[in-house]
C-alpha cells in the first residue's frame, strides 16, 4: 500500500499537482489482484507522513517537497474555470451536428489544471460508421463559433483542439494504447454532453482502467 500511495503522488508530481486525501485514494495506482482497502489506505498515508516520506499542507498531499504546487495547483483552478466558460459554451453549438453523440474534455482541463495559454482539448463521439462526416462537420462547426488549433500554432490560448474522434461502436482502447498514461486520460474525462447513455457506454468498454485504478468511479 505504501509504494502505491508513493507510486500515485509521484505521477501527480509531474504534472505539479498535489492531491487530496479522496484525490489519492480515487487515482490510486494499484496493480495487485486483490483490491485495496481504505482502512489499510488510511493507516498507511499517515505512516508515511509521520515518517516524512509524504508531506501534507492546507489539505494537499506531495512528495520531494513540492509545496509550491500547492499554490500553482490553485492558480491553474482559477485559469481552468475560465476555459471551462469556453468549453461549455463550444460544447453547447456542437448539439446542432446530429451525428455527435458525446462531447466531452480530456488533458489538463478536465481536472482543473490548465496553464494560462493552454488550449482546450475536446474527445468527440460520433454515430455509428459517421466519424469522418461528424470530424468534416464538427471542424466546421468550431471555425464558426470558436477559435480552433491547428498544426504547429504558437499561440493556442483558449483554442480547441478536436484531440480525439471515436465511432460509438468503437469506444474500447486497443490493447497496444492500454497503459497508466492512457487510464489517467481515460478516468478524468469530464462530460459536457451526451446522448442515449454514450458516456455509461463509453466508461463500460474502458473497464480495463481498473488494472490501473480500481478505484475509479466507472
Amino acid at each position: 500500500m505504501k509504494k502505491a500511495i508513493l507510486k500515485t503522488l509521484v505521477y501527480s508530481d509531474i504534472f505539479n499537482f498535489p492531491l487530496k486525501k479522496q484525490e489519492i485514494w480515487d487515482a490510486l495506482i494499484w496493480e495487485k489482484k486483490t483490491l485495496p482497502k481504505f482502512s489499510d489506505f488510511e493507516k498507511e498515508l499517515e505512516s508515511l507522513k509521520k515518517t516524512r516520506k509524504i508531506k501534507s499542507d492546507k489539505g494537499f498531499f506531495f512528495v520531494f517537497n513540492n509545496k509550491k504546487a500547492i499554490a500553482l495547483r490553485k492558480k491553474r483552478e482559477k485559469y481552468s474555470k475560465e476555459k471551462l466558460k469556453v468549453a461549455k459554451k463550444t460544447g453547447f453549438w456542437l448539439k446542432a451536428v446530429p451525428t455527435i453523440k458525446m462531447v466531452a474534455i480530456t488533458g489538463s482541463l478536465a481536472v482543473l489544471n490548465s496553464e494560462k495559454q493552454d488550449d482546450i482539448d475536446f474527445l468527440i463521439v460520433s454515430s455509428k460508421n459517421k466519424l469522418w462526416i461528424t470530424r468534416a462537420l464538427a471542424t466546421l462547426a468550431i471555425e464558426l463559433v470558436a477559435k480552433r488549433r491547428r498544426p504547429n500554432q504558437v499561440e493556442i490560448k483558449d483554442k480547441i483542439c478536436l484531440n480525439m474522434f471515436l465511432d460509438e461502436k468503437a469506444l474500447k482502447f486497443q490493447k497496444q494504447r492500454r497503459d497508466l498514461f492512457s487510464a489517467h486520460e481515460i478516468s478524468q474525462v469530464a462530460l459536457l454532453w451526451e446522448r442515449n447513455n454514450c458516456f455509461k457506454n463509453f466508461k463500460k468498454n474502458n473497464l480495463w482502467v481498473k488494472d490501473y485504478l480500481p478505484n475509479w468511479k466507472s
